[in-house]
């Protein structure tokens, strides 16, 4: 199934109306019944659920690496990882609901649990404007639309806070031997572009002798050499999916300097919080709420 073609073909067609919400396959849900059972596929969205005010009495399943809120998760059930969830361990948690992403959840894996009757509610939200939609449309779905409405009208002040001009161009990475970043019309992108990056990797790169089918950019491969024909201002390692350390700064620097001592000498690198970056939902507004805190205190 081409679940990148199906959304384009649905852009049309994903405000929620009343109780009934779409999701990023264009599948019908309305609003379940409270308390319900539900297993969260997708750490960012378990941290939703709970800014949504379930408790952990209505999340009955979770992966290994839905780590927050950190004091409440404890007590969850873990059916896997976000690419290796076990379908007999979700089911064992009798859910009346998963949620699950298109990126991060292998599709075998969703319609697995559909054969089994129980609904998969899957998300694809590739700019902010499309998470605080996705949260209106879970805060219908889980019959919380006051505590949605809060959580977008916190998203836009976030958004105020932290967007500014264009101030450097930069490479995000996610992951080494290769290196991977993100192209255009992913999540990350769009967050980088609010806080004031111009993101190198754009259209025009990804259409440069490369596949240039739809998708095809999304997350690309890089060498070293294209890292300095590129030459990004700022270079973000990620604390996510690979958790990037100091020592792979000075590694980094030293492999560009192989190819171009100057360019290596004056490249600004840096760790980031991928957190920040990628979790879509509500993490965006605890990123906030902590800067706010910070330079208050």
């Amino acid at each position: 199934m081409d679940y990148i073609r199906m959304i384009r073909e649905r852009e049309t067609n994903m405000s929620s109306r009343s109780d009934t919400v779409f999701d990023a396959r264009g599948k019908r849900f309305r609003s379940l019944p409270r308390p319900t059972r539900i297993t969260s596929l997708v750490p960012s969205l378990t941290e939703l659920l709970f800014d949504l005010g379930l408790d952990e009495t209505e999340i009955v399943g979770r992966t290994k690496f839905c780590i927050r809120p950190t004091h409440r998760i404890d007590g969850i059930s873990i059916v896997g990882g976000t690419k290796t969830a076990h379908v007999h361990k979700i089911l064992a948690s009798a859910p009346s609901l998963v949620l699950a992403n298109i990126d991060e959840n292998n599709e075998d894996t969703i319609e697995r649990i559909e054969r089994n009757t129980i609904p998969v509610f899957v998300t694809h939200p590739n700019r902010v404007e499309d998470s605080m939609r996705m949260i209106i449309d879970i805060g219908t779905l889980l019959r919380a639309t006051d505590a949605a409405r809060d959580l977008v009208a916190e998203t836009h002040a976030a958004v105020a806070h932290f967007s500014r001009g264009i101030c450097a161009s930069v490479l995000y990475l996610i992951w080494r031997d290769p290196y991977m970043t993100v192209g255009p019309g992913t999540y990350i992108d769009d967050v980088l572009r609010l806080t004031g990056y111009r993101n190198v990797v754009d259209a025009h790169w990804c259409g440069g002798g490369k596949d240039d089918s739809p998708g095809a950019c999304r997350y690309p491969s890089l060498e070293i050499h294209n890292i300095v024909e590129l030459q990004p201002e700022s270079i973000l390692l990620s604390s996510e999916p690979y958790p990037f350390q100091e020592s792979h700064i000075r590694k980094l620097r030293d492999e560009l300097g192989n190819i171009d001592p100057e360019y290596a000498a004056k490249v600004r690198i840096r760790l980031v919080d991928g957190e920040m970056y990628s979790w879509y939902g509500s993490r965006l507004v605890h990123v906030f709420r902590e800067d706010v805190a910070r330079k208050r205190g």
